[in-house]
């Protein structure tokens, strides 16, 4: 525990003075350019899942704002542009791909509304398979959200209300993973 606690505070300095950190490997930038706004790290974190009471590394991620948002409602509230990378420790095939979201929707999106189905699975359905280091990203640029699977741009999803659903799978009243829910946030 305090040594998760010192791991916490040394992240968050490295966050805050602009310094790139480093988490099972992959090298996370203290700053990435979108649409021609400098976007500073938030918050980054490592997801796990356990089975069979191991831990398993899916990925790491790194959530990017325009000034640093460090509770859930400034995230839901903010107009963006708003980034995140999902950059993967492990090869992840199509199918697999496919469950994790699905799976991760379906249990931590708290935020719905009409044309939420049809959205959720055009999003699902431009991301392919996955090689280790593979990355996916999620990018918010005015009332769009646009996915890039691997460096390609795969396709746009239109409406502020997709881009709350979303954001209420990392930032909601059930996130994906509480630990993860911190990082993001710089905590």
């Amino acid at each position: 525990m305090k040594r998760a606690l010192i791991l916490s505070i040394a992240m968050l300095c490295m966050v805050h003075i602009g310094f790139a950190m480093e988490i099972q490997g992959v090298t996370v930038s203290p700053q990435v350019q979108v649409a021609g706004d400098s976007l500073q790290l938030n918050g980054a974190g490592l997801r796990t899942f356990s089975l069979l009471m191991v831990p398993i590394r899916i990925y790491v991620a790194a959530f990017y704002t325009p000034a640093a948002l460090r509770t859930a409602d400034a995230v839901m509230a903010s107009s963006g542009p708003m980034q995140f990378d999902f950059t993967f420790l492990r090869a992840v095939g199509q199918s697999d791909v496919t469950k994790a979201w699905s799976s991760q929707f379906a249990q931590s999106v708290s935020y719905t509304y009409p044309g939420y189905a049809r959205d959720r699975d055009a999003f699902i359905a431009m991301f392919g398979p996955l090689s280790s280091g593979g990355v996916e990203q999620v990018r918010f640029l005015g009332t769009n959200t646009v996915v890039f699977d691997q460096g390609a741009r795969k396709g746009t999803i239109p409406g502020r209300d997709f881009q709350k659903a979303f954001l209420s799978l990392w930032f909601g009243s059930n996130p994906v993973a509480a630990d993860l829910k911190a990082a993001l946030l710089g905590r």
